[in-house]
């Protein structure tokens, strides 16, 4: 806590006596970079200026970097203290720096004015005892917004005239490419042999994405982000990489910009535009891949991705994992030899980072049928498992629930953080570079957590909630999902093949 002494008498108390008037300062610039210290102290020193002249006493100074409502701590926990009454006023220079949310802004302004806390906004003139404040306070926000507004309507224009003069606006150049007076141009390097190579190899058929970037990384071929330089890119090629290249017709020579948009002005939603919306401006520069190529693999990835198992879970879905790594076992299934799981982060990644850990299906499930016909024929009777299960289905639909809650968190947040990047960008505070390097960081954790979210949902969805008959119980001849789900926990498999099996009810 921080008091004005130049205008008390250091007792937090005002030099000309009367009643103690406390006011709490708010100051904020909407970037991280060093360069902008100076506005706060240019905020601070203004606001300084005008209390001292009131004679009010400082209570503390909220002041904090950041350009979006979604992550402001001074400014929530300043609603806060205005909410428990520990000043009477608040004082910002200016409605812009307090915030552009006109819902928030009208809102917390107004629930604080009700309860008797005085908002002052020294540059338009806003003060709460005055009786126009609603007013200049509805039509000040209305006018910040329509500037971000202007602002995004002016960039996507500034950026369609450019891409219909065929240059290239994004914010880093595809891989194979290099921008040369503002068009695409084939890199001096070798990854335009690098994009051909992985055209051809998913062509040949024999290896799939995964595979391919499995085989990059062991070559230790440089990603696109280490190519670009970026600190936080990725350093190892994944399946979504590999995709990436496979469907860009930048490969051919065609240039298409402006392929989605935000749903609306402050949403982190984004929706795609139609092909008439788009800018698409065809052997444009030169390519890297033929069109006939082109659309070989195309029709290969359709073909694929039709062939693939559906969003069902397999039988051992989230309950198998690797005893060394950690990772969930991937399910391999072949239109030849038998149903078999393995490590994941093997089967992403590579040898050199975990080791196969492969187990056949079939083989778990008698070991796991074998168990419990062995404690049912010794001292296990049904009536207790029932009874066990029972309780482990109840707390592991507790868990499930909690495990969407806090994922659906997850996936806001990450929203959140998706907004607070383009809410920067449009307040100039970062470059458009910066702001799709933040972009394509938040949208992998992002997705993932999304597909998480899914996959948990989905299983609920397809989950019956009830236990199984007496019958299924009992005679324990079979095991599908809805019974393995209530009788094991967690599989453990070592790299020798053996397992630890964890049950839900106690012996």
């Amino acid at each position: 806590m921080r008091y004005n002494l130049a205008c008390n008498n250091g007792l937090g108390v005002p030099s000309n006596g009367g009643e103690e008037v406390k006011v709490a300062t708010y100051v904020r610039v909407s970037t991280v970079f060093e360069e902008q210290d100076s506005s706060i102290i240019n905020q601070e020193e203004g606001l300084q200026d005008y209390y001292r002249k009131k004679g009010w006493v400082l209570y503390e100074t909220y002041g904090e970097r950041g350009s979006s409502f979604k992550k402001r701590e001074a400014y929530d926990r300043l609603i806060r203290d205005g909410k428990t009454k520990r000043f009477q006023i608040i004082l910002v220079k200016s409605l812009s720096r307090f915030g552009r949310n006109i819902g928030k802004l009208n809102t917390d302004i107004t629930n604080l004015v009700e309860i008797g806390i005085r908002f002052v906004a020294l540059s338009e003139g806003i003060d709460s005892n005055n009786n126009d404040w609603q007013g200049k306070l509805a039509m000040y926000s209305m006018v910040y917004h329509m500037q971000s507004q202007t602002t995004s309507e002016f960039i996507r224009i500034a950026e369609r005239a450019r891409a219909k003069r065929g240059e290239f606006t994004g914010s880093y150049t595809p891989y194979g490419y290099q921008r040369v007076n503002k068009k695409l141009n084939l890199a001096s390097d070798d990854t335009p042999s690098i994009v051909q190579k992985i055209f051809n190899l998913y062509q040949e058929g024999i290896l799939g994405m995964q595979a391919i970037a499995n085989l990059l990384n062991d070559k230790m071929v440089p990603t696109p982000a280490q190519k670009h330089g970026r600190k936080r890119g990725n350093t190892l090629w994944g399946q979504s990489t590999i995709e990436y290249i496979l469907t860009n017709p930048v490969y051919v020579g065609d240039l298409v910009a402006q392929r989605e948009q935000a749903a609306a002005l402050g949403s982190s939603k984004r929706k795609k535009k139609n092909k008439e919306e788009q800018v698409i401006m065809e052997n444009n520069h030169p390519p890297l891949i033929s069109r006939e190529q082109f659309q070989v693999v195309q029709d290969l990835i359709q073909r694929r991705s039709h062939n693939k198992v559906s969003g069902l879970p397999n039988l051992f879905t989230h309950l198998m994992f690797c005893a060394d790594c950690g990772s969930g076992m991937h399910c391999v299934k072949r239109p030849y030899g038998k149903t078999h799981y393995m490590c994941g982060k093997y089967k992403l990644r590579g040898k050199g980072f975990c080791s196969r850990h492969s187990i056949y299906e079939h083989e778990l499930v008698e070991l796991i049928l074998t168990d419990i016909k062995q404690l049912k024929g010794g001292h296990v009777e049904s009536d207790y498992l029932r009874r066990e299960l029972q309780k482990e289905a109840e707390s592991k639909k507790r868990t499930s629930s909690s495990e969407i809650t806090f994922l659906k968190k997850e996936v806001e947040k990450l929203e959140n953080r998706k907004q607070n990047a383009e809410d920067k960008w449009l307040d100039g505070d970062i470059t458009k570079d910066q702001y799709h390097e933040i972009l394509e960081r938040l949208s992998e954790t992002l997705l993932t957590a999304k597909q998480k979210l899914s996959n948990i949902q989905k299983e609920n969805e397809n989950k019956k909630l009830t236990l199984p008959d007496i019958t299924k119980l009992t005679s324990f001849e079979k095991l599908d999902r809805e019974l393995l789900l209530m009788l094991v926990k967690k599989i453990e498999v070592k790299e020798s093949g053996n397992v630890n099996i964890t049950y839900n009810f106690k012996v």
